[in-house]
């Protein structure tokens, strides 16, 4: 696929329209392509603005206009950027798209972690069940597993089986989140597959309160302790995936 292609594909791609062939593709692209990847991230971003500022009636067209609006920025702002032409409002109905914008803005700059990244920890985890690679490494063995890391990464996980409370131990696989490589290990809760990730702290915290996301109908637990950050993603129901994330802390 080429960028225009990539760009027409965009929603089609975050409705989960994509043909697995086609999704690869895209994918693909995007791993090679920065331009692309903040044109996917803007909408993303939008889409899921406008779901949680839940506007009864919005004049007909805002979310298009918005949309095209960003798909011909680089990711900045111009100087001369003028709002009211990109809404197509005028008078009072300007104002009310003004105060729409700036409304959205703000549900990004507050929420608990960054969409995108929110986003792309869900991505990973549908990911490696769509395409049948869970695990690079499938043992239920946590002295295979864990050497299986050894020069992979600038850390060692810590791998352990927890089948005796529920939680086996399927495997691990190599990632690369956020900019870095993750370390991704999968537990099983009956038909429920559970991806923790590991990846180095961004901030050198010791340890921060867990935080629950729920997002697109899937759990997120995420924390830091000792200089690694931990987020378990899972359809799992929010009480037994915090069960195992209690688990998993010492």
């Amino acid at each position: 696929m080429v960028c225009n292609e990539i760009q027409q594909n965009i929603e089609a791609y975050l409705d989960g329209e994509l043909t697995l062939s086609d999704r690869r593709d895209f994918e693909e692209h995007l791993g090679n392509c920065n331009n692309c990847q903040l044109r996917l991230e803007a909408v993303r971003k939008l889409n899921t603005s406008i779901k949680k500022i839940g506007y009864s009636s919005r004049p007909s067209g805002l979310k298009r206009n918005i949309r095209a609006g960003l798909l011909d920025l680089s990711g900045e702002d111009s100087p001369g950027f003028n709002w009211s032409q990109l809404l197509g409002f005028s008078g009072a109905s300007a104002l009310f798209a003004g105060v729409g914008v700036w409304l959205v803005m703000g549900v990004m700059i507050n929420s608990p972690l960054q969409l995108a990244h929110t986003d792309e920890l869900i991505s990973a985890h549908v990911r490696s069940l769509m395409v049948d690679h869970m695990t690079d490494i499938a043992s239920s063995d946590r002295h295979t597993v864990k050497p299986w890391f050894n020069g992979k990464l600038d850390f060692s996980p810590n791998v352990v089986d927890f089948k005796d409370h529920g939680y086996p131990l399927v495997g691990g696989r190599l990632d690369y989140l956020k900019g870095r490589p993750t370390a991704a290990l999968i537990y099983k809760r009956r038909a429920h597959v559970i991806n923790l990730f590991v990846r180095k702290a961004d901030t050198p915290a010791q340890i921060t309160t867990m935080q629950l996301i729920q997002h697109q109908g899937y759990q997120l637990l995420n924390w830091q302790e000792r200089g690694l950050t931990y987020t378990l993603v899972s359809d799992l129901n929010s009480k037994e995936l915090q069960a195992f994330a209690n688990k998993l802390q010492p």
